[in-house]
């Protein structure tokens, strides 16, 4: 009879395996996440972009274009044409570059950008998720620079750092703001 009593404590013993210990995955590196946010916006770059509500205006510590008001807000500057570089420069160790073409002024000059991450959004999640220059990409050897193109390094345009969103319910919009020089924000529309 005492058995008998035991008989339901056995059985239920008898079921309590110990589950095997959990072992928790390692946190992605800094390295991996700075990959993964990158790898999230370089689909976003490549395609034929308008740089339309280029926010102008004048620094005091920089040189400022002749003839342009000191607060202004331009229409349609000019576009741009981006696609993934077909040969990656070495220095660049697997950040996603691209080269292209701008056209202003009728004049269309060549252009390259590699994405770096945001270091404030790979850790903490805020602020935008790259930075870039934008450079004028010429063959190698000499090369005249023409008004146009001073005027695009004076505006702010060529040779200056920009931080890049792109908003993933707006396929066809890419934000750009300027960092301390001139061009204080640039909308470019597909």
């Amino acid at each position: 009879m005492k058995l008998v009593g035991l008989l339901p404590l056995l059985v239920l013993f008898t079921q309590c395996t110990k589950a095997p210990p959990v072992t928790p995955s390692p946190p992605p590196t800094y390295a991996e996440r700075e990959a993964a946010l990158l790898q999230g916006v370089a689909p976003r770059v490549p395609g034929r972009w308008t740089l339309t509500e280029v926010h102008y205006r004048r620094q005091p510590h920089f040189d400022a274009p002749a003839g342009w008001p000191s607060d202004t807000v331009v229409a349609q500057l000019a576009t741009l044409v981006l696609a993934p570089v077909r040969v990656p420069l070495a220095s660049q160790q697997g950040r996603p570059e691209f080269e292209g073409a701008l056209t202003y002024a009728g004049k269309t000059y060549p252009v390259y950008l590699a994405l770096w991450a945001n270091p404030d959004r790979v850790v903490n999640q805020q602020g935008p998720p790259a930075y870039f220059s934008l450079e004028y990409h010429f063959p190698v050897g000499t090369h005249q620079t023409a008004v146009e193109e001073q005027f695009l390094q004076d505006v702010g345009l060529i040779g200056r750092q920009f931080t890049l969103d792109v908003t993933a319910n707006q396929p066809a919009l890419m934000y750009w703001k300027g960092l301390g020089h001139h061009l204080q924000s640039i909308t470019l529309r597909q």
